[in-house]
């Protein structure tokens, strides 16, 4: 049915989140899937700050632990950080274990916040393989479209659309390894620091030095860069396999979550047929990301709504992009 999967897992202190997250995870895993918690840690050594408590630590441990896994031979680990590294640092052990310590070609890189839909993990094991073939895919998803009705899903079901957030997302080592060197930079920017108190104006004027305008220093936007600078895209399916839950978090609120409306997914019920991208849609991908990155990169469907507020007609749009910095 698909190829096993390597899966890191990575979670905070949002144990309600969690447990759904979860359980549309392990619903769907097959045996040959291996799938590791990086559980971050609630005292942050630089800041001194009490980031989480440890009653919602343990909760998202024992959430991981207990539910119950359908298919047989699925392993399963948990790596339990003693402080809190912030969500930079935890996806980079978990980036570096995967690629480097069990050496494994492609893995897919999940949040707490994101619920999947059933075809989820088959999906993203299809885009795997064809990112394996494919030097200039970077990231993929399967999140895909979060406002298109079911009927729009079903006209372009074999597509693939530029993504956003790395929501869900997954990539091959050799893309790992080739964002690995701004990656890196970035890391030392951030390494030690509390994660929330980060140099932003330093970050944002490192990317200025590479020739790229980002005015965001979080780690999600780090992989933009890097992508970027690779020559390497972001795609997701055109059709919907995910619920995006986080309206509270480290950079998730309830008004913007509620703003661009994000709760408002239809999941495509089938397994999509994806057909490989052609060298006009590469080319014309990677136009579009530079140009982006040459202006200030603002996510598309944050530019369509302010396109459509200047307009005057006081409505929000998001047609085939979504996301949270």
């Amino acid at each position: 049915m698909r190829k096993a999967l390597t899966i890191a897992l990575l979670s905070f202190n949002r144990p309600d989140y969690l447990r759904p997250v979860v359980r549309s995870l392990f619903a769907q895993l097959i045996a040959g899937d291996e799938v590791f918690l990086f559980q971050d840690g609630g005292w942050n050594p630089f800041s001194g700050n009490r980031k989480a408590q440890e009653e919602a630590l343990d909760a998202c441990v024992s959430i991981f632990m207990a539910e119950e896994v359908g298919a047989e031979a699925v392993g399963r680990r948990v790596f339990r950080s003693p402080v809190n590294l912030g969500v930079a640092g935890n996806y980079r052990r978990a980036e570096q274990y995967v690629f480097e310590a069990l050496g494994r070609e492609a893995a897919a890189l999940l949040e707490d916040d994101l619920v999947l839909g059933p075809h989820y993990l088959a999906a993203i094991s299809d885009l795997l393989e064809l990112a394996k073939e494919e030097p200039r895919i970077g990231y993929i998803s399967a999140y895909g479209d979060f406002w298109a009705p079911l009927g729009r899903q079903r006209e372009q079901a074999d597509k693939l659309i530029p993504m956003h957030e790395n929501w869900g997302a997954g990539l091959t080592r050799a893309s790992w390894l080739a964002q690995k060197p701004i990656r890196e930079r970035y890391w030392e920017l951030v390494k030690e620091a509390d994660y929330s108190l980060r140099d932003h104006a330093a970050i944002v004027d490192f990317y200025r030095s590479l020739g790229y305008s980002c005015g965001a220093s979080s780690q999600d936007a780090s992989r933009w860069v890097a992508c970027r600078a690779a020559g390497r895209v972001r795609l997701t399916t055109a059709t919907c396999h995910a619920n995006y839950i986080g309206e509270i978090g480290e950079h998730a609120r309830p008004d913007h979550y509620a703003h661009w409306r994000f709760g408002r997914a239809e999941i495509f019920p089938e397994r999509p047929a994806i057909r490989r991208p052609s060298e006009e849609e590469f080319d014309e991908w990677l136009r579009d990301d530079a140009a982006l990155f040459a202006e200030g990169y603002v996510h598309t469907y944050q530019r369509q709504g302010a396109i459509a507020a200047s307009a005057g007609d006081g409505k929000q749009t998001a047609e085939t992009e979504s996301g949270a910095s």
